[in-house]
């Protein structure tokens, strides 16, 4: 608290007269400010000046600022007296150990003063020297400080203004006024000499003691006896000190009764020297608040009493020192013995907390000083027996009435368990917390929406996703189970109803229904609805349900979507086999109890295969999607068109009169294919091969009617293209027929009962045979030779075209073996041999183990080996090029190849097919045959014409450049041991 002294406003008057405060820098000043510093030898001195709020300073060395709080201000301390002021330590005088300029930056350790005197009494400032170490002060440093001191009052005094005659006046009207105001005063005021003779009193002193107390005797009489002594000593401390002091004591009234009286006795005038001249003296009549204080101490033991009984102890806390006073219930709180002292240093308590709780206890207990308000806050304290404690503190700050301290005024209460219950409720809330999350989360990841029904007003609640799914906001949708029913899809009402009846009767554990509701735009949405009832009265009738909605609208699109696409073909869009048997299965049996017939239409679209390899895939898609159109263009509604697979096609013709409605149907479906189709800038024929079979003459079920009308597409397709073929009985036999020859023949085959037989080619330069190519035979055990163009077929249809093209190799090589170099053998090689992986290896293993070199082998493939992944077979054929095999391209100019294989793979041999052979009479044929050996000349290729069956075409081939011939003029194809008879008589 700020030290007021007892003239403080003839004081303030004097600093104001000087007019000095809030000017520039002057150099009398700065002169003895400088001098005062160099001489006492510190690092800053001042010249200061005391204003009613703050110390400002007329000159300063060693500090920027020009000014400073007043209660922090030294110097407001240094002119409570005419003497200097020296403070060795700041950090060990109580007044100002906790100040902010001795604690903050500044550091003020050393600090020494005199002060400026103007007039008697008047003291307006100091001249200061401060230091931010430890020291004292000795006489020449005071002597010098003393005579700066001078030269600045000096300097001042020459600012005061000379009295003058309307200045007496003034001075006399402000004593008149000082005059009222004491007699205005609820004080009792006297003024009296240095004797005790009394000068003045007022009026209400007079009244209240019945007459004038002129000298001190008469005020001595007034005093109570026991209270004599104290005030005796009071005014002697006065004299003393010469300073203002204060107690309390009992004085009589006029009616003989003592009351309680605050005393106070200050100095108002000194002589030169600084001796008292006058006294101001008061007395205030305090009893009634004395009895109150009286009655308030009892209460307070009784209120401590009861606090200590609710756990809670109070403290009064010096905001200056920092220490407390405590209770004997803050005591045991704070974990200290009854017999400790009463009062708590600030270092005291900050040692019982907890090191994490004092900034922040300090914190709130400074904002609220500053703010002049309550504050509370928690800490743990630390107790001698082990473990800890939580306090919290309340308090106000306030100013004592007597003293004018401030002070903060409080409880401390024990809310140890109240804590370990909040830790609990906060682990249990964060569990909770998370829960929700976890839950929230949940919903929100699987787009749920949630609802609320009370069952018995059918009012409730619904989540904003719920309202969301529909294109509404929550607030929107009222919130009523009407609005809910009112939009579902009316063909799903029945359904939901009975659902939900069951559940709410208790028929079943849950609720769930998949149904449609009304979105803001105009579409149904699918709604996934789960809910259970939560609650029930007595009598078991529903009162809650909750439940969530869940938008499966894209699911059923995708299972709509997939169920199409499992029934219904993606090129063409028409049904599938699995769809079509569907419909197949249900027309057979609707036909059954009707007695009607049914057809079955199977169509396979010729050449596609050749035309899908040449031109690709993406033209071969368009030319189904367009074959798909045009055979669903030529039925009934009634009737069913499918695409069962590849180039297969199927119709199911219901509710007629067959077998003559399913020939006109044909016809119809025939004439609708074989149309050109405009196809990438292509106009192509693709042709269709049409097996029918009729139920139930063909077949009662599905899978015997298939079978016939299979049979029937087997025959027209082996009786050419563009054939219609009605199933017949005795087609079933062929087909048996068929399969077990099939059977034999893969039974043949791994047993290796097949025979080679080989046919010479000539080289017509020299007249000698060059080489024999290598050609399959097979003579059944019970049936005989069976013709290849039968088996081979055969083969091809049961996958059985590999194995046999790796047993005619193996022969074929280990036969070649023996004959004498550099004879030659040529293998037909299928196209599927070279979709398998280990055509190379197997060729590479044939060699080995016959040991017949690599360029004596030369594989014969078919343009239709190119078709397709021509960058497979290039690789390969480019591997077995590698080995050392010679590759010649067989039936050249039959298939539908392009020119371009022949510059991107170097054959050794180009064949000419036997069917250019034939009409090589004719002058385009000859053309033909002539320009192919021309093609092979230029590129380096050898030609070889097949199927020379006479002298005038092998003179023909000769005269157009053939190297070689083959053909049953040259040689029939023959046995091993033939080949080898051919070779002895070239050699002969």
């Amino acid at each position: 608290m700020v030290p007021i002294p007892a003239n403080e406003a003839e004081r303030l008057a004097a600093v104001r007269a000087l007019r000095i405060v809030d000017t520039e820098a002057e150099a009398p000043f700065d002169a003895a400010c400088r001098t005062a510093a160099r001489l006492v030898g510190t690092p800053i001195a001042l010249v200061t000046l005391i204003d009613a709020d703050r110390q400002w300073f007329k000159a300063h060395v060693g500090v920027d600022v020009s000014e400073t709080p007043r209660e922090h201000a030294f110097c407001a301390h240094a002119i409570l007296s005419d003497e200097p002021m020296v403070v060795e330590d700041a950090t060990r005088d109580p007044r100002f150990a906790n100040n902010p300029l001795v604690t903050g930056p500044m550091g003020i350790r050393f600090y020494a003063s005199v002060p400026l005197v103007i007039a008697p009494g008047i003291r307006v400032g100091t001249v200061c020297v401060i230091d931010t170490k430890p020291r004292g002060l000795d006489e020449g440093g005071l002597e010098a400080l003393n005579d700066c001191a001078a030269m600045v009052v000096s300097a001042m005094r020459g600012r005061l203004p000379t009295p003058d005659p309307e200045a007496a006046a003034r001075v006399a009207a402000s004593e008149a006024r000082y005059r009222a105001l004491a007699e205005a005063l609820p004080h009792k005021v006297w003024i009296t000499d240095a004797t005790g003779e009394t000068l003045y009193e007022n009026a209400r002193l007079r009244a209240y003691h019945g007459g004038e107390l002129s000298s001190l005797a008469a005020r001595i009489a007034l005093r109570h006896p026991d209270d004599h002594a104290r005030l005796a000593a009071m005014r002697r401390a006065a004299i003393e000190t010469g300073q203002t002091v204060e107690t309390e004591g009992r004085l009589r009234r006029h009616d003989g009764v003592y009351r309680w009286h605050k005393l106070t006795l200050t100095p108002i005038s000194r002589d030169e020297q600084g001796r008292v001249e006058e006294w101001l003296g008061a007395t205030l009549d305090i009893d009634d608040i004395v009895r109150d204080r009286e009655s308030l101490a009892k209460t307070s033991q009784l209120l401590e009493l009861a606090l200590s009984a609710g756990g809670a102890g109070w403290f009064e806390r010096d905001v200056v020192t920092g220490s407390s006073r405590i209770s004997r219930e803050s005591k045991r709180l704070l974990g200290l013995t009854e017999d400790a002292p009463d009062t708590l240093t600030a270092e005291g308590f900050r040692a019982l907390m907890h090191p994490e709780d004092r900034e922040r206890v300090v914190r709130a207990r400074s904002a609220a000083i500053a703010a002049s308000r309550a504050y509370s806050t928690e800490f743990r304290v630390r107790r001698p027996e082990g473990g800890e404690r939580w306090i919290m503190a309340v308090g106000r700050p306030s100013r004592d009435p007597e003293t004018g301290a401030e002070r903060i005024l409080g409880l401390n209460i024990d809310i140890t368990e109240r804590k370990l219950a909040e830790e609990a409720l906060r682990r249990s809330e964060g569990r909770l917390r998370a829960s929700e999350e976890r839950l929230a989360y949940a919903l929100e990841a699987t787009n749920e929406g949630i609802w609320d029904w009370d069952v018995q007003t059918g009012g409730g609640w619904h989540s904003e996703r719920w309202a969301q799914m529909l294109g509404y906001r929550r607030e929107e949708l009222p919130e009523h189970i009407s609005s809910w029913r009112s939009l579902i899809h009316p063909e799903d009402r029945a359904d939901v109803d009975e659902r939900l009846h069951a559940h709410l009767e208790g028929r079943t554990e849950h609720f769930a229904s998949e149904h449609r509701l009304a979105h803001r735009d105009g579409t149904w949405r699918w709604i996934l609805a789960r809910a259970k009832v939560v609650t029930r009265d007595a009598d078991g009738r529903p009162i809650r349900m909750v439940g969530t909605h869940t938008d499966v609208t894209d699911r059923r699109e995708a299972e709509r979507r997939a169920e199409r696409m499992a029934r219904h073909d993606t090129l063409t869009d028409l049904p599938n086999r699995i769809h079509f048997r569907e419909r197949l299965d249900a027309a057979l049996e609707a036909a059954a109890k009707t007695g009607e017939t049914v057809a079955l239409v199977c169509l396979d679209l010729d050449r596609f295969k050749a035309v899908n390899d040449t031109l690709g895939h993406p033209v071969g898609d368009a030319i189904l999607m367009r074959v798909a159109e045009r055979l669903a263009g030529q039925v009934r509604a009634s009737d069913v068109v499918a695409r069962l697979g590849g180039d297969e096609f199927a119709v199911l013709q219901v509710g007629a009169q067959q077998p003559e409605a399913a020939r006109t149907l044909v016809q119809r479906l025939a004439q609708a294919v074989s149309a050109p189709i405009s196809v990438a800038g292509r106009d192509l024929a693709i042709g269709s091969s049409i097996g029918v079979a009729i139920a139930p003459h063909d077949g009662a079920d599905a899978d015997a009617l298939f079978k016939s009308a299979d049979l029937a597409l087997y025959r027209a397709k082996g009786e050419g293209r563009s054939t219609v073929r009605f199933f017949e009985p005795e087609m079933d036999a062929a087909e048996q027929e068929r399969q077990e020859l099939e059977t034999d023949l893969r039974q043949a085959i791994a047993r290796g009962e097949l025979d080679l037989h080989y046919q010479p080619a000539l080289d017509l330069k020299t007249g000698r045979v060059v080489g024999f190519e290598a050609l399959a035979r097979w003579t059944h055990p019970t049936l005989g030779p069976i013709p290849p163009d039968r088996f081979i077929p055969l083969a091809e249809d049961g996958k059985l075209i590999v194995s046999l093209g790796e047993l005619v190799l193996a022969r074929a090589c280990a036969a070649a073996a023996s004959w004498p170099a550099p004879t030659r053998v040529a293998v037909n090689v299928s196209p599927a041999q070279f979709e398998s992986e280990d055509l190379v290896a197997k060729v590479a293993d044939a060699l080995a183990r016959s040991g017949l070199p690599a360029s004596r082998l030369e594989l014969e493939i078919t343009e239709t080996v190119l078709i397709g992944d021509d960058d497979k077979v290039m690789r390969q054929l480019e591997a077995l090029r590698a080995l050392g095999v010679r590759i010649a391209l067989d039936d050249f100019g039959t298939g539908y190849s392009s020119l371009s294989y022949l510059r991107r793979f170097a054959f050794d041999r180009i064949k000419i097919d036997r069917s250019f052979i034939r009409d090589i009479d004719d002058p385009d044929t000859a053309a033909i045959v002539r320009a192919i050996v021309g093609l092979g000349c230029r590129l380096g290729i050898a030609i070889t014409a097949e199927g020379i069956e006479t002298e005038d075409q092998l003179a023909r081939v000769k005269a157009e450049g053939c190297a070689e011939a083959q053909g049953w003029l040259i040689g029939r194809p023959g046995t091993a041991e033939a080949a080898r008879s051919r070779i002895a008589q070239r050699a002969a």
